[in-house]
């Protein structure tokens, strides 16, 4: 993302700086003697080209001042997090995240306690890297008080002053970390920001399971979150976090044939299709129920090598194309043979699930089996449909099991 190709924002301003709801925004809090810059993500990414819809403004108000302000202009304004600073304002249709100028006065690890101030400079330095801490005033002058737009062209993912005393303010910001080289960094990681990641790696068992979740999980939607995670396996993270080996060469292999893999399929990736390891992420991470049971489906290892197209058409029916072409990419990314894999990509793309011709209510007409005996004779019945190859009718099925039909 380096070499030069940042967007002149002052001369080509992101969508959301000309949204009305943006200028109405604006004039509320100037109207209330604030002098806001927006800040953090949104002017990071607006310089890279990219899009969002996540404002994030930066005041030399007070939160109560804001709530006031905003009110007098007919704004609603949202508490959100006002013990911290921040305020939500919702503008027509938008929402805007508003917080005042701040510094940190204690840490915990986890989070910080803050006291306002009127001092740019104290805020941008209390920010976790350089490319976060960019501001851009409404007559879209770039404010760059650490540096972060030089290491942003250059794809430099870096702390901002001792990357150790940023770390030990929050320890979520390793995984930050990982997360923004992943997403913006270059070929090589910053060396103090790793040495620091070292030496205060022990601090991420401090951190709660849904704060590590969901900046993992994030981390694994980037495009090529590999040479991110490579490191962090590398360094011990993963062990830490997980008491596991990850396996990131496992997830490249399969990202080289499905780059816009799911977030399932790359953490199945990630434990080499293991069962066992894909319960250790769903607990240590929480994984919602929904999320683990696809996961756990993905790892069931039904697809192997081989399998002729009558054999797949089961797995089909049983697994659902989704999951089978799952297993597939996943046992093409773990194979070390060629196999014919495409075939079965393709055969689960053409893929209609038939409908079985007999149901429970069918049996309950013919009278003939009732209670926990009908369930049991219709999964007989359905398994000699499928080893028919889904071919059989229901009168053939009827006089397959000496059953009168419900249809004589």
């Amino acid at each position: 993302m380096g070499g030069g190709k940042l967007i002149d924002i002052a001369r080509n301003p992101p969508a959301w700086r000309n949204w009305p709801e943006t200028e109405d925004l604006l004039a509320a809090l100037e109207k209330a003697g604030g002098h806001p810059r927006f800040v953090g993500g949104c002017v990071r990414d607006a310089l890279l080209g990219l899009h969002t819809e996540d404002i994030d403004i930066a005041i030399d108000l007070s939160p109560e001042n804001v709530m006031v302000g905003l009110a007098a202009s007919k704004i609603r304004a949202l508490p959100t997090g006002i013990k911290h600073g921040t305020v939500t304002a919702v503008s027509g249709a938008r929402q805007f995240e508003i917080t005042t100028l701040r510094v940190d006065v204690k840490s915990h690890g986890r989070h910080a306690d803050v006291a306002f101030t009127n001092d740019w400079q104290g805020d941008a330095e209390r920010r976790d890297f350089t490319m976060n801490a960019l501001y851009l005033d409404p007559k879209g002058t770039l404010h760059d008080p650490v540096g972060g737009l030089e290491d942003l062209n250059n794809s430099h993912v870096r702390f901002i002053g001792d990357p150790a005393m940023r770390i030990q303010e929050d320890y979520l910001r390793i995984l930050r970390y990982f997360r923004f080289f992943a997403r913006f960094g270059g070929a090589e990681p910053d060396t103090a920001a790793l040495a620091a990641i070292l030496e205060n790696a022990s601090g991420l068992t401090r951190l709660s399971r849904e704060r590590v979740r969901k900046e993992f999980l994030t981390l694994l939607e980037v495009k090529n979150p590999v040479p991110a995670l490579s490191l962090m396996e590398r360094d011990g993270i993963h062990a830490i976090l997980f008491d596991l080996p990850l396996f990131p060469e496992t997830l490249q292999k399969l990202l080289e044939g499905a780059k816009d893999a799911e977030i399932a399929l790359r953490l199945a990736a990630l434990v080499n299709g293991v069962p066992a390891g894909a319960e250790v992420l769903i607990n240590r991470l929480g994984l919602s129920r929904k999320l683990s049971a696809h996961l756990l489906a993905l790892c069931g290892g039904e697809v192997t090598a081989g399998l002729a197209w009558e054999a797949r058409s089961h797995l089909l029916y049983a697994l659902g194309a989704h999951v089978f072409s799952g297993q597939t990419r996943l046992l093409m990314a773990l194979s070390d043979t060629e196999g014919d894999f495409a075939a079965y990509l393709e055969q689960a793309e053409k893929w209609r699930r038939p409908q079985f011709p007999v149901a429970g209510k069918d049996l309950i007409a013919a009278g003939t089996v009732e209670g926990a005996a009908l369930g049991l004779l219709l999964k007989e019945m359905e398994a000699r449909w499928i080893a028919s190859n889904f071919t059989l009718s229901k009168a053939a099925l009827f006089d397959l099991f000496k059953l009168s039909s419900p249809d004589a």
